[in-house]
């Protein structure tokens, strides 16, 4: 379904940013995959190679520090001469004290950590794209939202209002640079096992918010990631600026 194109993904050493990598690179795209740790990210780099059916380049970089994060994209085009398609998924890590704080009791820094690295870090490497995306007259920018931004949530403020920025953003480039045929969506994940999430959770937790859902489970990365291969394939040709809610059933538009 991505024969040819190449892909630029942030975030890509863990999680849905893993199961994306792989999932893009099955679906025959060149990848260049980008985390803070270097480390893991050419673990996953060497992984994809293994298999034969793409190439994969690994870039140390952390999105949230407007050097680093402003020189992914150029980067990202030396290696695999160019970007088809952008997937966000580098955010703030889960952190249980912002996640339960009431919005009367954040401070200011606590939005800032979130913001400069959910909206900030996104805006800093989908603005080095976009260029060649026009001179190229293609492209599709995809950025992670979250069902909260969507529908509020009573915990996490920080995380709910940054997401809903993100959403924005994807919105602005969808509209600017629709003529350029650049497409841009927001998915939102509703609750996803992740390691990092999932983990993270109370027993308690962990059993009733997989009870959410209409189809009563926690989702998978790899049906986030299912979703976003489609998204960047031609089959979305005419659809752009939309959020994408990928939560089985939870938020219903």
């Amino acid at each position: 379904m991505l024969q040819g194109k190449r892909a630029l993904i942030t975030g890509a050493s863990r999680g849905m940013g893993r199961a994306i990598s792989l999932a893009f690179a099955e679906n025959g795209a060149d990848v260049c995959l980008v985390a803070r740790k270097g480390i893991e990210v050419e673990a996953l780099a060497q992984e994809i190679v293994a298999k034969g059916r793409s190439k994969a380049f690994a870039l140390q970089g952390d999105v949230s520090d407007p050097i680093q994060g402003g020189n992914i994209a150029a980067r990202a085009i030396e290696a695999l001469g160019g970007i088809d398609a952008l997937v966000c998924t580098a955010g703030y890590p889960f952190d249980a004290g912002l996640w339960n704080k009431s919005l009367h009791e954040l401070v200011e820094e606590d939005f800032l950590k979130v913001f400069n690295t959910d909206l900030l870090g996104s805006f800093r490497v989908a603005k080095g794209v976009i260029p060649q995306m026009i001179q190229q007259k293609k492209g599709v920018i995809i950025l992670f939202s979250s069902t909260p931004a969507i529908s509020g949530y009573n915990k996490g403020g920080p995380y709910t209002v940054t997401k809903s920025a993100v959403r924005g953003l994807a919105k602005e480039i969808a509209s600017e640079y629709g003529e350029h045929n650049v497409r841009a969506y927001a998915v939102a994940p509703g609750n996803i096992k992740t390691d990092s999430t999932f983990n993270n959770l109370s027993k308690e937790d962990q059993v009733s918010l997989g009870q959410e859902a209409p189809m009563k489970r926690w989702g998978d990365p790899d049906e986030v990631a299912r979703v976003c291969v489609v998204l960047a394939s031609d089959n979305m040709s005419f659809v752009t600026g939309q959020t994408i809610v990928v939560d089985g059933g939870t938020v219903m538009l």
